[in-house]
């Protein structure tokens, strides 16, 4: 019985005080905002990131990506192979086989394009839920954590 009390007061103190149970919890609904206002452009919010990243860097190789949007490889990998089905990016081998670098092609450009007004609706319902004074306090959050860990 105990026991039982014990591991009540741990899940209660868990659910009540871990940061990252709450920050998952709101990742989930801000990234279901932008997944369904993206939807109609057949794309997701991480691959908009992906596509962004790529053109901001003008080709890049996957650990690169990886580092800068804090990706698991294996979570790259999976939509840079959806990716590369849909035509918006090319990934081509340098001279070592090793070093790959990915391009957007011109339909992940157009792709980018045509899907920012649903990305800036998105943005907007994403501010409104959380309140301007949160989604402030979140981009400087972001930039601490880039500085502190070398990624912008």
């Amino acid at each position: 019985m105990k026991q039982d009390t014990t591991i009540n007061i741990f899940a209660r103190t868990l659910g009540q005080e871990c940061v990252a149970m709450r920050i998952r919890i709101i990742s989930r609904v801000v990234s279901r905002i932008y997944d369904e206002a993206l939807r109609p452009h057949g794309i997701k919010a991480t691959q908009l990131s992906i596509l962004a990243v790529v053109s901001i860097l003008g080709q890049a190789e996957p650990s690169e990506i990886c580092r800068l949007l804090h990706l698991e490889t294996s979570t790259l990998s999976r939509n840079m192979s959806r990716m590369r089905t849909k035509g918006w990016l090319r990934v081509s081998s340098e001279k070592d086989r090793r070093a790959h670098r990915v391009k957007l092609t011109p339909r992940g450009n157009r792709i980018l394009m045509e899907a920012f007004p649903a990305w800036r609706e998105a943005q907007e319902k994403a501010t409104a839920l959380l309140g301007k004074r949160n989604t402030g306090a979140i981009g400087r959050i972001a930039e601490k954590l880039w500085r502190k860990t070398g990624t912008r």
